[in-house]
Parts: structure tokens; C-alpha cells; sequence
């Protein structure tokens, strides 16, 4: 019998076995791909946020960690814009709110002049802009005019008694973007508390070289000792919630990793034992050791592996099923980086090694008598 056919062979001589431990493996990295693939397309619809607009700059107040909290003065954007080789620089002020009558929570609020290129490039499919700087008016992302059920000449609670108008509804290739509320930043600061302060400012640059741009960015921060000015790439990547969300995800992974280890340990020790008289025969039959530790990893890989399969559709599954729910809709676009799929089989693969090296070990230390022993 040929070696990989005695594999399957052993595999399938204990099916229910096999099929737990596969099923462990598969939940393992089904939590990978589906967690670690949710953190690496927030970063993406981020970048591609920004990028779409061909922003290329963005200020936030220096020493936040979260974005969200910088502010700085509205009145910073007419020195910006003087500088040389700034072509354009838009105020921006986000927040979270809680629609309540929805039952939404972390919604982002996008607050824009009506004049700027922010707002023109919002591709509506009903409706129309807010009418001015301090119309209590908004435009709902697709997504998320969907899951609350509403549409132009509707009114929407931002906060508990501040009525605002849906004045129309926009589409974006980016599902980030899709679950936004866009108003006039003027009525934005009026709602928050926040008159006269942005939370940053976008810049575009004459030039888009990243040499010119790193450049720009050194003399923009020259303006006021408060501005942080980032290449808008990096400030995707490395923005301290998303790598916060890619922490947790790969510690909450972690856990699942643990488990299907385990898991594949037991299943390669409790072979090993029932097999002692079997291996210790092919030890005798002039086996080396090394063959016999083979034997015994191949099989663990080759279980960890059929995981990797399983575990990689169900999370795919996972992830666009996500996709579909109201909450999950506006920040999931249900795909997942080829490159956190070939993760997920990487971490199979070290689970077959984990779960299978001490077993194997055990198994090459087996001598022919130890057989006479067993039986």
C-alpha cells in the first residue's frame, strides 16, 4: 500500500474521530477568517474612502488616538489652503450618534460644507443636497436609509428631540460609506456643541508624489504646533481603532487556535495508543523512526487541512451572511481578503504540527517489543 493511501487508510478507520477533529480545526479558522476578515475590510473601505475622493492628506489634532476626538479650529483651513501646493482643503467633522428609534448604534455623522467637493461627489438615487450651510437637512447612505426604512421628505431623530429632514439618499461603491449621515457641517456643530470646531481637514495636493506629499504634509504641521498630518494610505493603516479591532480579532482568534490544537493533540495520541502493536510491528518490519513520525504527521495535516477547507467556507459564510443583517450591512461588504484565506490555511497547517509533533515523537520512540507489551 502506498504511503499516502495508508494515511487515508488510518483516517478512515475511525470516522466520527476524524470528523470532530476536522470539525474543531474548521471552527478555528473559520474564526480567523471571519474576524481577521472583517478587521482587514474596515481598513480597506477606510483607505478607499479617502482615496476615491483623491484626498490625499488628512489633519487631525496631534496626540488623539482616536480621530473621532481631534478638534481643531474651523479657521485653520484658509492657511492651509494658502500654502503652496495645496490645491484643496475641506473642513470635516465626524461624530457617532445612536438613532434610538431604530435601535442603531455607532452611527457615523459626516459633517460637510455643501459647497465641497464632499458633498458634489455623492452619487443620489432620490432626492437632492441639503438646500444650505444651516439647513437641518441629511443624506442617508443607501445601506442605511434601507435598514431604518426611510427616504427623502422623512424626518430622523439624530438626537432625542432634533428633528432633521431626509432630503435625499446616496449610493457608494464603498459599503463604509453606505451607512453614513451626511448634513451640513455648520448644522452638525450647531447639534453637537461643536460651533466653530472640525474634527480635521482633507487636502488634496498639487502634486501626488508620496516624496512631495511627505513634504507638504511637514510644512502644513508648521501652520499650528496642533496639526497631525498623515498620508491618507498610512492613516488608514495604521489608525488606532482599526489596529485595536485587528488586535482584538487575532486575540479572540487565538482562543479557537488553542482549542483546535487540543483537539488535534488528543485525537493524534489516542491513534498512537490504539495503534502501539500496529506501529511497533512496522518498527520491526525495518521502519525508521523518521518514517514512523510521517506516518503520524501526515495524518494530523492531513485532517488540519481538510479543516482549512471547511474552516474557510464557513467563514466566508459568516462574513456574508454578516453582509446581510441591518447592523452588519452598513460596515461589512461580505468579501474577504485572498490573503486572510491562505492565513487561515497557514494556521491549520501549524495546528497539524502542534497537535502532531509530541504524538509522532511518541510514536517514533516505540520499540518491537513494545508491541508484545500492548497485546
Amino acid at each position: 500500500m502506498r504511503f499516502h493511501r495508508l494515511i487515508v487508510a488510518n483516517l478512515l478507520n475511525r470516522p466520527l474521530r476524524t470528523a470532530l477533529t476536522t470539525l474543531g480545526v474548521a471552527i478555528a479558522v473559520c474564526a480567523v477568517v471571519a474576524l481577521v476578515g472583517v478587521s482587514g475590510g474596515f481598513e480597506r473601505s477606510l483607505r478607499d474612502a479617502y482615496e476615491s475622493r483623491g484626498i490625499d492628506l488628512l489633519l487631525f489634532q496631534k496626540g488623539q488616538l482616536q480621530h473621532i476626538s481631534s478638534a481643531l479650529p474651523e479657521g485653520l483651513r484658509d492657511r492651509v489652503a494658502a500654502l503652496p501646493g495645496v490645491a484643496a482643503c475641506e473642513p470635516m467633522l465626524i461624530d457617532v450618534l445612536a438613532l434610538d428609534a431604530s435601535q442603531l448604534f455607532g452611527v457615523q455623522a459626516q459633517g460637510w460644507r455643501p459647497e465641497s467637493f464632499f458633498m458634489q461627489q455623492l452619487e443620489l438615487t432620490a432626492g437632492r443636497l441639503p438646500s444650505g450651510p444651516g439647513a437641518r437637512q441629511i443624506v442617508l447612505g443607501a445601506e442605511l436609509a434601507r435598514g431604518i426604512g426611510k427616504g427623502p421628505g422623512d424626518t430622523v431623530e439624530l438626537i432625542e428631540g432634533e428633528p432633521f429632514e431626509v432630503c435625499g439618499v446616496y449610493e457608494s461603491a464603498n459599503v463604509f460609506e453606505n451607512g453614513w449621515i451626511v448634513l451640513p457641517i455648520a448644522a452638525l456643530q450647531e447639534l453637537m456643541l461643536r460651533e466653530g470646531d472640525v474634527t480635521g481637514f482633507a487636502v488634496i495636493g498639487q502634486s501626488h508624489d508620496r516624496a512631495a506629499l511627505a513634504e507638504l504634509a511637514g510644512q502644513i504641521e508648521g501652520v499650528d504646533p496642533r496639526i497631525k498630518a498623515a498620508i491618507a494610505r498610512d492613516f488608514a493603516e495604521n489608525a488606532s481603532e482599526l489596529k485595536i479591532a485587528g488586535t482584538l480579532a487575532w486575540m479572540t482568534s487565538s482562543i479557537a487556535v488553542v482549542v483546535g490544537a487540543l483537539a488535534v493533540l488528543n485525537t493524534m495520541l489516542m491513534s498512537v495508543f490504539e495503534r502501539t502493536g500496529e506501529l511497533a510491528v512496522l518498527r520491526a518490519l525495518g521502519w525508521r523512526r523518521g518514517r514512523v513520525v510521517a506516518l503520524v504527521l501526515g495524518e494530523a495535516l492531513a485532517i488540519t487541512l481538510l479543516g482549512a477547507v471547511l474552516g474557510n467556507l464557513l467563514g466566508l459564510g459568516v462574513v456574508w451572511l454578516l453582509s446581510l443583517t441591518e447592523s452588519g450591512g452598513r460596515v461589512v461588504s461580505g468579501e474577504v481578503s485572498p490573503l486572510v484565506l491562505v492565513q487561515g490555511a497557514l494556521v491549520a497547517v501549524i495546528l497539524g504540527l502542534l497537535g502532531g509533533l509530541y504524538p509522532a515523537w511518541r510514536a517514533a520512540c516505540l520499540e518491537p517489543t513494545d508491541g508484545l507489551r500492548h497485546d
